[in-house]
């Protein structure tokens, strides 16, 4: 029988593969550390071809390139095809070679919390050196046009940074921990929905042998 099978092969021919991981891992892309996952392997493939049938193996037991995604961005893949560049992904191996792990990253929240730090102890210096110019002016006991329009500068700059600039970090910072909160609710509902499936396909196959093993009356 294994002379009437012949075997194909070109560098086009492959085969693609998800598995659902369970692990703790970090992902580029999102904020927080994932203990359940999609992985994705792509490998060259060959054809063995007989007279009954059509059967396709992986070339090499190291995939072409290996990748994986949180639940949401697999989830986020599958739904929102034709939009933008896609969604982010964490790369583990590319031409049969594997790429370093992913770095730790400053987070998107203590990103946020960081400029607007730094930009809080601008705005107090920043104050400080206008007040000084300003007690300057008003020593003075005649203003002229130009130091009334500098007063007036000072006084603008500061309302716009207290009505418009701050406000705008605090809704940064506020739109970014929902986004977490909302990442991190998203995560537990699909680890919880994993689990009722895998719980749910074994008492099924329970159920399955069970009704095998019963002798018919």
């Amino acid at each position: 029988m294994n002379d009437e099978r012949d075997k194909y092969s070109e560098p086009c021919f492959g085969q693609i593969g998800f598995s659902r991981i369970n692990g703790s891992n970090r992902f580029y892309g999102s904020e927080l550390q994932q203990d359940n996952y999609v992985e994705m392997r792509v490998y060259q493939s060959e054809i063995e071809r007989d007279l009954t049938r059509d059967m396709y193996f992986a070339c090499s037991r190291l995939p072409v390139m290996k990748l994986r995604l949180s639940a949401i961005q697999f989830a986020e893949l599958i739904t929102s095809m034709n939009v933008g560049d896609g969604v982010p992904c964490t790369i583990e191996m590319i031409n049969q070679v594997p790429v370093a792990p992913i770095q730790e990253h400053e987070s998107r929240k203590d990103y946020v919390h960081r400029k607007f730090k730094d930009r809080m102890t601008q705005f107090a210096k920043l104050i400080k050196d206008k007040q000084t110019k300003a007690k300057e002016l008003v020593k003075k006991k005649t203003l002229s046009k130009e130091d009334v329009r500098d007063l007036s500068m000072h006084l603008d700059w500061l309302t716009t940074e207290i009505q418009s600039n701050i406000p705008f970090f605090m809704e940064c910072f506020q739109e970014t921990m929902d986004d977490v909160v909302m990442e991190a609710k998203l995560e537990v509902e699909s680890a919880i929905q994993h689990k009722i499936n895998v719980m749910g396909l074994s008492e099924l196959h329970k159920q399955n042998e069970l009704a095998k093993n019963t002798d018919p009356l």
